[in-house]
This record gives C-alpha cells, sequence and structure tokens, in this order.
C-alpha cells in the first residue's frame, strides 16, 4: 500500500478525470431539490461523526466537496472556516451555488484540485479533514489518503468513509468501469438488473421495497434511486478493511477515536458500503 504521495511524475490513466464516473452531473441534479430537510439531515450525519464542539470554532477542509452539503453541514456547526476541494468542474460550480446560497456571509472558498494533488504549503492545515466516500474513487486510493495526511494540524481529526473490502470487490470494479464507459441502453439494462436483484434482497429478508425506497434517504441526502446509480457508476473503485486502514494510519501517528464499520450484507453480492472512521492526529509516525 502507498501512502505518500511519491508516484512519477504524470497521470495514471484511471486517476485522470476523463476516466472517471461523472459523479458532478448527479450532484448538480441533486443541488436543485436541496431543502431544508435535506440539509438537517446532513448537519445530523455530520453530528454523528463529530460532536459539534468539536466543529464550532475550528477549520475544516472537506476533500472531494460533491454538492457542497457537508461543507454547508460544517458551517451549520459553528465551523470558523471552511475550504472545499473537487476534480470535477461541474461539483465545483455546485459546491459554490450551495454554499453561495445557503451559507452568506460565512467564511468559506471551493477550489477546483485533485486529493492527489493537495498540497499543505497552499492550502495550509486544518482542525478537522474531512473526505467521505470519495478517495476510493480517485484511481490511487492510498496515495489519496497519504496525501491527506500532512494536512492535518496536530491533535486534529481526520474523517474518512471508504468501501468496505468484501469478497467479490473484483466484480463490482469491472461491473463499474463497465458501466462508466457503457452507451446509455446497457446502463439501463445493467440498472435493470441490479434493481431487481436489490428489491428481491429486501424481500428476502423480510423488508418491504416499497416502503424503503421511500424512506430511503442515504449520507449524503440522495434518494435510493440517485445512490443506485452512483454505486453502479462509481469508477475508479476501490476498498479496504478496517484493520488494513487503522494499521495503516496507525504507523503514521493516527489513532481512531470513533468508527462506525459493519461488514457489506450479502457478502457484498449487492454491492457494498462506507465504513466511517474519525481519526486524532496524535504523534510522530514511527
Amino acid at each position: 500500500m502507498m501512502l505518500s504521495g511519491d508516484e512519477k511524475a504524470g497521470a495514471a490513466p484511471e486517476t485522470a478525470l476523463g476516466a472517471h464516473y461523472a459523479f458532478g452531473k448527479n450532484w448538480k441534479r441533486f443541488a436543485a431539490d436541496l431543502d431544508a430537510a435535506r440539509i438537517s439531515h446532513a448537519v445530523r450525519e455530520l453530528a454523528r461523526l463529530i460532536p459539534p464542539i468539536d466543529v464550532a470554532g475550528k477549520t475544516f477542509l472537506d476533500v472531494g466537496s460533491g454538492s457542497g452539503l457537508s461543507a454547508l453541514a460544517a458551517l451549520r456547526l459553528g465551523a470558523m472556516r471552511v475550504e472545499a476541494v473537487d476534480l470535477d468542474p461541474d461539483s465545483v460550480a455546485t459546491s459554490r451555488a450551495v454554499l453561495g446560497r445557503f451559507a452568506p456571509g460565512t467564511a468559506w472558498r471551493v477550489q477546483e484540485g485533485s486529493a492527489l494533488e493537495l498540497d499543505p504549503a497552499v492550502l495550509g492545515r486544518f482542525d478537522i479533514v474531512y473526505s467521505w466516500g470519495v478517495l476510493h474513487h480517485t484511481g490511487a486510493m492510498w496515495r489519496a489518503i497519504g496525501a491527506c495526511l500532512p494536512l492535518v494540524a496536530e491533535g486534529g481529526l481526520l474523517v474518512l468513509a471508504l468501501y468496505r473490502k468484501t469478497p467479490i470487490c473484483g466484480f463490482w470494479r469491472w461491473e463499474k468501469r463497465l458501466y462508466s464507459r457503457a452507451p446509455q441502453i446497457l446502463r439501463a439494462m445493467i440498472a435493470a438488473l441490479y434493481k431487481t436483484a436489490y428489491v428481491a434482497g429486501l424481500l428476502a429478508t423480510g423488508r418491504n421495497p416499497g416502503a424503503y425506497i421511500r424512506a430511503y434517504v442515504s449520507n449524503r441526502g440522495m434518494s435510493w434511486r440517485t445512490d443506485v446509480e452512483d454505486w453502479l457508476g462509481g469508477y475508479p473503485y476501490e476498498s479496504v478493511s478496517p484493520d488494513e486502514l487503522c494499521a495503516a494510519l496507525g504507523e503514521r501517528g493516527f489513532e481512531v477515536v470513533r468508527s462506525f464499520t459493519k461488514p457489506a450484507r450479502l457478502g457484498g453480492f449487492l454491492g457494498t458500503h462506507c465504513d466511517e472512521y474519525v481519526f486524532r492526529k496524535s504523534g510522530v509516525a514511527s
């Protein structure tokens, strides 16, 4: 695993924007319907990970801002200053629009940039560095994690959400690569098959599919259908087990202070989920 950012110059195909699934288009559609209920949900989700007392008055960096909703939630919890970075121009534009609309008069900035090229000499260091469901889509997950570490201030927090490793992650990587490059008719066929299997899985576990889908709100505030599309198309794709991640970051002086982890349902047959971690920068790496 690589935690340093010392790859040779030149982006590998998977790390280039053109090889990535266009999440920004989904975020743009999502933001058009953003309302008080979804904002409140995002604030509660962030407070679940980081107690509001640990956000208030602190600096906050959102790596992979998407819609800007997490950055907005940090401001609502009292962050002193929020910076956000995203590779996708649509996500950058959407984040700026959301923060401009819902957080006027607060200290924030959104920049276009890669999670693989974060420079503390340019960005500075932050009390909280946050990246939810992003670094496993960079094409170089371990390098991206490593790029985040120097931006965390001493005693600060690193908050990550990363896909849980399953026995069939290799299949999902293949499927996502296919879906992200497929014509619309093939995408629709893949999505129909997946949704059918998902509904069958809900029925097999005694749940009402209609009620589940109507009530569904993801950690990101997304609907079930949008989350399905993002799951099927989310390429590049990597995953990690809790033991792997905690061991790697422990060697770099980061200790786990809070985590929300669980095995993937059905061994990952219908996909996996994001495990969530809050690390504190506790000392010098060994």
